[in-house]
């Protein structure tokens, strides 16, 4: 496993944006103070999970702490939901000791990992770090879709016979990563254009078609096969 440098983790820590769902506002409090003093300046709690959606939407989490335990809904629920919709980031569960049996059911949902409350705060930040390094190499590796080979570091598609190249924009190699993370689901409109343009308010719909539109077209200059398909909800990678 790659050791992270102390500057390695302070600037993934500074840049990271962290959520927390937890409804006891004291251990709430006392977490963000703990991850404020590990660097994690990006700290934002949540304490009802009838306020995740907007939340989610305004700050995209690189990472959720998601307690099992919420007063207004099933956590496991929201996880399998937060999956189903596209939410590929990492999600730990938090599991008050005596409620292990909800371990199984959280991860069966789609959370990354758990720890077990109380905790200890030394390995919760390992376990942060580790989960949000993991993200980050995703960047730094080489991937196949069908016939082409996709490099997101160098923003390049390559056919993997002939070798030919096509350079992609930022947003469109961001576009195709989340795709590639989500597969074999698809992606609503709503998160790529939360997670790639931030919710602008200048931002439509048809400003993603477009996106979409110019992906295709370079894809198309590679291989006959149509990659990136349209669905009910928005769109994923083909089979």
């Amino acid at each position: 496993m790659q050791v992270l440098s102390l500057n390695e983790k302070k600037e993934m820590a500074s840049s990271s944006r962290i959520l927390i769902v937890e409804n006891n506002s004291l251990f709430s409090a006392s977490l963000c103070q703990q991850l404020a003093l590990e660097g994690f300046k990006n700290v934002i709690e949540v304490g009802l999970l009838a306020n995740l959606d907007d939340v989610l939407r305004d700050v995209s989490p690189d990472l959720v702490l998601l307690s099992i335990q919420m007063p207004d809904g099933n956590s496991v629920d929201i996880c399998r939901k937060l999956r189903s919709n596209g939410f590929f980031k990492s999600i730990i569960m938090l599991i008050p000791k005596g409620a292990e049996d909800a371990i199984a059911l959280g991860l069966e949902a789609g959370a990354n990992n758990y720890v077990i409350k109380p905790l200890r705060i030394a390995e919760l930040i390992t376990l942060i770090r580790s989960q949000l390094f993991q993200l980050r190499a995703f960047d730094d590796m080489q991937f196949e879709i069908g016939s082409l080979s996709f490099a997101p570091a160098n923003k390049m598609l390559c056919d993997i016979g002939s070798e030919s190249v096509q350079t992609l924009t930022e947003k469109e190699t961001i576009i195709l990563k989340f795709l590639y993370q989500a597969f074999p689901s698809d992606i609503s409109k709503a998160y790529i254009l939360a997670e790639v343009w931030g919710f602008q308010n200048t931002v439509s719909t048809h400003t993603l078609e477009t996106h979409i539109y110019r992906l295709r077209q370079k894809i198309s200059q590679l291989t006959d096969k149509q990659l990136v398909l349209t669905t009910e909800n928005g769109y994923r990678l083909a089979d």
